[in-house]
């Protein structure tokens, strides 16, 4: 089955950059380049990690550095929350303080997923959280850039760049949120196509944000939003108030039988990434993914975070092909409402090599 899903176009609207590194590259990254108490007390001063992520990290680094340590704290075993999922994010973070790395992660991940079957893709990553050692948003965002376009010129995939706001009530976080948007203005259709508001969505509500995103319909900035995976109904309510026509994740709208009829009305897509919501606990026991699309929600299949998630899109599809009723066909639909629903300038390019690659899987 694995080789044959390898032969289906595949789309990726919702993929984390720091989610999805190889352990084997922050393993020779963290050789090469260790990190020492020093770097991680300014880090600290600067308020760029917290009392418990530096205590978490010297605590680590103390350690003699392993490949079976670096996969441990990447990748999630079991987690009780979103919250405790994210907690993986600490350490490759770390590792993404160099331009050269930025680049060259990138570029590893547009080659992983070219190997996958994947098609085009949307990454996405926070600046903010890459200047920890003093690199501007300018060197962050055209590292990040450089690494796709060196990817789309070997391999045949194509792909943009989402920049990632961050939630958080504090001053210094709506600075950087704000920057964000400057930049994604800046570097728009130049390798970034859109934002995004990530991170822990129950702890800081959605609908605090919405200065955020009237400002991003100002700058005419094209957006999607993580809303209905932590919290509930009133997150998706609040995301497609600011004008969101993507949710990144969106499952728990089954709590709401308005919101389901309000989102299949007018065809707002759902990022759905099926293996990533059991693991945090957004959906409990049977993932409604096969319900929603069965109700004709415009459903879209997605890993979230490869690495941490310890998946890649054909073990996605191979799950779903096990687990519900869904068919090749139905995954064929949905990178069909991918390729709609995206933010590249190539639709009819991508749809055509969709359609095109149809008999060599169609019975299967």
């Amino acid at each position: 089955m694995y080789d044959e899903l390898i032969k289906i176009p595949k789309i990726q609207l919702h993929l984390h950059l720091d989610g999805s590194l190889r352990p084997e590259t922050v393993y020779k990254r963290l050789k090469e380049k260790p990190i020492d108490r020093i770097t991680l007390n300014d880090w600290h001063r600067k308020g760029f990690i917290s009392d418990q992520e530096k205590v978490f990290l010297i605590k680590l680094f103390a350690k003699d550095i392993t490949l079976e340590l670096i996969e441990k704290n990447l990748k999630v075993n079991r987690c009780r929350n979103l919250n405790e999922y994210l907690e993986k994010f600490i350490l490759p973070i770390c590792v993404l303080q160099d331009s050269k790395y930025i680049e060259e992660s990138v570029y590893q991940l547009y080659e992983d997923l070219y190997k996958q079957g994947v098609i085009y893709a949307e990454v996405r990553f926070a600046p903010s959280k890459f200047i920890y050692n003093g690199l501007s948003y300018d060197e962050v965002i055209q590292s990040a850039i450089k690494g796709l376009n060196k990817a789309k010129k070997d391999f045949d995939i194509d792909g943009n760049l989402i920049l990632c706001m961050m939630r958080g009530y504090d001053k210094s976080t709506t600075i950087n949120n704000y920057k964000t948007l400057f930049y994604a203005k800046k570097y728009l259709n130049k390798g970034i196509c859109a934002i995004d508001l990530a991170g822990a969505e129950a702890l800081f509500k959605t609908e605090e944000f919405k200065g955020l995103f009237s400002y991003a319909k100002r700058l005419k900035v094209p957006f999607t939003i993580h809303a209905g995976e932590a919290d509930g109904p009133k997150s998706i309510w609040d995301a497609i108030r600011f004008g969101t026509k993507r949710l990144g994740h969106g499952v728990r709208c089954v709590e709401d039988k308005y919101l389901v009829n309000y989102i299949k009305e007018n065809e707002i897509t759902l990022e759905v990434c099926i293996v990533s919501n059991l693991q945090t606990k957004s959906t409990k026991y049977k993932h409604p993914l096969e319900r929603l699309y069965n109700l004709g929600i415009h459903t879209t299949i997605n890993t979230d975070n490869d690495t941490v998630s310890n998946t890649n899109i054909l073990n996605d599809y191979q799950y779903i092909l096990m687990y519900t009723n869904l068919t090749i066909d139905d995954l064929i639909q949905m990178n069909k409402y991918a390729i709609e629903s995206s933010f590249s300038e190539n639709k009819d390019k991508l749809l055509e090599k969709l359609e095109s690659e149809k008999t060599k899987w169609k019975n299967y």
